[in-house]
């Protein structure tokens, strides 16, 4: 429902502020407006053409062109906004007397922002699908003993393999983590979009990840709705260990650290019991602790029962100026690094990106290499 609003909202005010005043024949005016109605309900095509909103069975060149088409709406939108902002200002300064004009006509203002519009458009949708480079993270934890430092791990987010991301772009993925050279990876929830009888195979690559101490993943909201049951058992046969309120005790030279995981909230509307933090750290010893949590906006509620939370759920805001907006509906986090009560929380910005809105611009995707450090001043990020 939120979905449709905002899509309204868009239609009516790119016809009202970019339709309307073109200066062209009413039949042409209503083409571009039934064209406007068209893009801005591409939720509504995914969900009755494509049969479900979060994974449309539609071809991928088709969900490329509309995410691009939406993209550019949505920016159009942002960047006719900002102008009106500006004319309003230009207004104001003439009633005090200043004579302030944009150097263009209102059409030729139009225009200019349609083509930027579409160009920003296709560049974040090429940002969102291109595979993504590695960074390189470095997290510092007072109490890590000096047998662990420079323990790595890989740390993937947000996959969303499904309509368009594929087994091509997995096999790149995997490819540029293993490089990597891990001692764990870690997958933090939403691997897939779709149900493993549509999109199994394009999981394969999957099985191929390495690390010394093993792959381990939890689930995300995006499992939930692509029918868990039937995705946990490809997961352990794909070699990934599912922690679903549970921790596992890692070792090397001699020195313990506890990795743990919960289940996403939204477990709880499919029947199942949620995350239980209490549940997760029963009996693990007293060593550093990392928590996978899908959402970051929990993290105050854990930071006691851990010493580092690794999240993603945000796709760090898609577009650098919703960053503010992303980070209100998830308790303030939205992308990098927190100091959560002192407890370390690292928000991925995904490695992919949902198939309902893929398009990133000044927030890029990425497969990250997290190094765990002894010294209190090490922490810093490449």
């Amino acid at each position: 429902m939120t979905l449709t609003i905002l899509s309204f909202f868009i239609l009516a005010y790119g016809i009202a502020r970019f339709i309307l005043p073109l200066p062209c024949h009413a039949a042409l005016k209503a083409l571009l407006g039934l064209l406007f109605l068209f893009i801005s309900q591409k939720f509504l095509i995914y969900r009755y053409a494509g049969g479900l909103l979060f994974a449309p069975n539609l071809p991928r060149w088709l969900l490329l062109l509309m995410e691009t088409l939406y993209a550019a709406m949505l920016l159009l939108i942002a960047l006719l906004f900002i102008a009106d902002i500006v004319s309003v200002l230009l207004w104001l300064g003439r009633h005090m007397g200043a004579n302030l004009r944009l150097p263009v006509s209102a059409p030729l203002k139009n225009a200019v922002l349609a083509l930027l519009a579409l160009g920003l458009g296709a560049f974040g949708v090429w940002q969102a699908t291109k595979v993504p480079n590695a960074r390189t993270v470095e997290i510092a934890v007072p109490r890590l003993p000096a047998e662990l430092d420079g323990f790595t791990l890989a740390q993937l987010s947000d996959l969303h393999v499904g309509p368009l991301l594929k087994r091509d772009w997995l096999s790149a993925v995997v490819r540029a983590t293993n490089a990597l050279n891990p001692d764990a990876v870690v997958i933090t929830g939403d691997l897939v979009d779709g149900g493993p009888k549509k999109i199994r195979h394009e999981l394969e690559p999957l099985r191929e990840l390495k690390a010394r101490h093993g792959v381990y993943g939890i689930t995300g909201n995006h499992e939930y709705y692509s029918n868990i049951r039937q995705w946990l058992p490809v997961f352990k046969d794909m070699g990934i260990d599912m922690l679903h309120n549970e921790h596992r005790v890692l070792s090397q030279n001699g020195a313990a650290l506890v990795l743990a995981g919960m289940p996403d909230s939204v477990e709880r509307q499919f029947g199942g019991s949620g995350p239980d933090l209490e549940k997760t750290m029963r009996h693990a010893p007293n060593a550093v602790r990392i928590l996978l949590a899908h959402r970051p906006g929990e993290a105050p509620a854990h930071h006691a029962a851990a010493d580092i939370q690794l999240s993603g759920h945000t796709h760090g805001g898609h577009l650098f100026f919703l960053k503010p907006l992303i980070a209100r509906y998830n308790n303030g986090f939205v992308d990098g690094l927190y100091d959560v009560n002192g407890m370390t929380l690292y928000v991925h910005p995904g490695t992919g990106l949902w198939n309902g809105f893929s398009c990133r611009i000044g927030v890029p995707s990425e497969i990250t290499r997290i190094v765990l450090r002894a010294e209190k001043n090490a922490a810093g990020q490449q």
